[in-house]
Parts: structure tokens; sequence; C-alpha cells
């Protein structure tokens, strides 16, 4: 009975505590709106068990008045990642996995990679690899491969599946010796959703939705957005300098239509879907050491591992799959979402707009985290 009695009281404190009045949010942020500079926002902050506040201001589709709200859906980007990470540190909890064995004993068909080496402005020279790649490298952008493969540069990030897709990544040469810089690439998280897809037997997108989206209750986070789902999709928007307003932009990096599967494959470093309700979930599992209402998804270590500066001898503050840094992790997309975890403050806060370049953004952002901050410590 005394367990109930606190648990209750930490909850009442909490909503009490973590009130509109305390986070005015949407006030800061209407004028955005208003003011034509944002087409639309949806926030969310949460503790590891709650969503305490939601805020959601402007249109989700500008041209026919349709309002954003917690379950419109985005295209979510590059917040893919930290899921692929996830994935993988599943299986590195169940043994299946090591984030420091040569990838190769997953993927034999990568023995064959070589480092291009620029001798001089006239000459490139292909030389082994001197340090194996691992998930480790895979993961934290320090494997030395290219953004894309050098045969899809031109081409939707939708275009193949991973074991074809694999084939033009053996035939691109390392930008650099494994371990020894920082260089983005999605085509490293792609390769580590390979990884899952061979050692587990699953198609990466199953194991996702068996192992963490059904689980967690992410019921709208899909590779593959149903016409219903598409109906709440929030519009991407850019700004056009002639008519002095925005125009809405068709995402030029993925394949139509979104719902067929024969045509468009996972992406897992930039090619999920979700909405505000979905996504908090997953990030609240993260701030929760690995567990959600009482569910485990991963080891209390291999969350702490997952926002650890990786590898610890490069100066970039970047983990697995998240950017790091003063006990806040977490990652953003192409189109303007992003996500944090706090452990200092011991929330997490999200943000979410489709945006292609739109001036306010980073402003409208940056403001949204200093409310949060800023009155927490007043707290």
């Amino acid at each position: 009975m005394k367990r109930i009695s606190v648990f209750l009281l930490v909850s009442l404190f909490s909503a009490t505590l973590f009130s509109a009045e305390t986070f005015p949010v949407k006030e800061m942020l209407q004028p955005y709106i208003d003011n034509h500079q944002l087409p639309g926002i949806v926030t969310v902050i949460g503790d590891k068990d709650n969503v305490l506040q939601l805020d959601a201001v402007g249109y989700a589709n500008v041209d026919e008045k349709i309002p954003m709200s917690g379950d419109t859906v985005f295209w979510i980007a590059s917040q893919s990642k930290p899921i692929t990470a996830v994935a993988v540190l599943m299986l590195v909890d169940e043994g299946k996995l090591d984030l420091d064995t040569p990838v190769t004993k997953y993927l034999p068909e990568l023995n064959g990679l070589r480092v291009a080496v620029k001798e001089d402005e006239n000459k490139t020279v292909l030389v082994p690899v001197e340090t194996p790649i691992t998930l480790r490298h895979l993961l934290s952008h320090s494997s030395g491969m290219e953004w894309v493969p050098l045969l899809q540069q031109k081409h939707k990030i939708d275009l193949l599946p991973f074991s074809k897709a694999l084939t033009t990544c053996v035939m691109t040469p390392l930008k650099s010796q494994p371990g020894t810089e920082h260089s983005y690439s999605n085509m490293g998280v792609n390769i580590a959703a390979t990884v899952v897809e061979r050692v587990s037997g699953t198609l990466f997108e199953d194991f996702l939705e068996q192992r963490l989206f059904k689980p967690l209750g992410m019921k709208d986070t899909t590779f593959y957005p149903t016409q219903e789902q598409q109906k709440r999709l929030a519009e991407v928007y850019a700004w056009n300098a002639d008519t002095k307003t925005f125009k809405r932009v068709e995402n030029g990096q993925l394949t139509y239509p979104l719902e067929n599967r024969q045509i468009r494959y996972p992406e897992a470093a930039g090619g999920l879907y979700s909405t505000p309700n979905d996504l908090v979930k997953f990030y609240q599992m993260l701030l929760g050491e690995g567990e959600f209402h009482g569910v485990r998804f991963l080891k209390p270590e291999s969350v702490k591992e997952m926002w650890k500066k990786q590898p610890g001898h490069l100066p970039q503050g970047y983990g697995l799959c998240v950017g790091t840094g003063g006990g806040v992790f977490g990652h953003g997309g192409a189109c303007g979402t992003d996500s944090k975890v706090d452990t200092n403050l011991q929330l997490v806060y999200l943000y979410f707009v489709q945006e292609r370049g739109l001036a306010k953004n980073n402003e409208a952002r940056t403001a949204f985290y200093k409310i949060i901050r800023e009155k927490s410590k007043q707290e």
C-alpha cells in the first residue's frame, strides 16, 4: 500500500511540476506560424514513463488546412539510425553479435574491401584495410565508408534490398582506414542492418516490427506508410522566393507509391516514418536505460554504450548512431525532426517539422530546447 501511495504522489508531483505553465511552448512557437515562417510544428516532452506535454501548432498540409497533431505522420529520415543501433544492440545483448568483432565474420562478402589513397593529384591507389571494420565502426561513422555506395549516389535511397546493396558496397573503396576519422555514412548504417538481417534470419523491417515497434506500441512507425497513414502525412515545405510563401515539395529521396513493397526497400539509415505519439516511446525507453513500462528491450549497459563517445580517441561527439555530449544524446532528420534524451533533466524532448531550408527552423527548435532547460533549472 505504501508503494502505491508513493507512486501516486510522484505521478501527481510530475503532473504539477511539468505543466503548460512550466513549458509555454505553444505561445513561443505560434508566432512562427502566424508570420508564415514555418508551416507547422509538433513538440513532445516526457519523462521515462509519461508524456508530460505535447504541443501542436500550424498545419501538416497548409493548402488543405489539415492541422498538426500527435498522430501526424512524419518522415523521420536519419532518426532511423538510432533505431538501427538498438536493433544491433539487442543482438549484442543476446550474445549473437559483438561490437568489436570484424564484420566479415557476419558478412564475408566484405573481405575484398580496399582503401582509396590519393598519392598525388593524378594518381589514386587502392591499399589493403589495416584494421578490420567492426559494428562499432559502422554505428559510429568511423568505418571509412562513403556516404552511400558510388553506384547509388544519383538514385533513390530505397532502390535496393540489403542483399543486393551489399554488392555495391563491396565495389566502393573506403575513404580512410577504419577507426582513423569520422565520416558520416548511411552506407555503414545499412551494412549494420544487413548484419541484423543475416544473423537473425529475419527481414530487417520484420525484426523491427516484432522486436521493437509492436512491443513499444509504435503502431504508425514503418518504412511503408499505408494509404490511411499517408492521409495523416505532414507535407514537406520549402520557401518560394518568387511568391514569398511556402511551396510543397516532393521527397525526392524516396520512391512512390510509398506503400509498395515490390518496388522500394527499407533504408535503415533514413527510411522510417513515424508520429510524435510513437517516437516518444522509443526515446522514453532509452531514458529508462532500456526499459519501458516494465518491458526490457536493452540492458542498461548497452544504452550507456550507445551514448558513450565512439571511438574514444576521435574528437567528434558521436556515439552509436547518436550525437552525444554533456549528458544529452539524440539525432535529427533531414526534414527538420530532432529528438533528445537528457539524462541530466531526466527528460526526453522531441521536435517535429517537415521543411527544406526554411530560414527560421533552427531558431524555433533552439528556442524550444531553451525553454525546457531554463524552466527546468528554475524548478
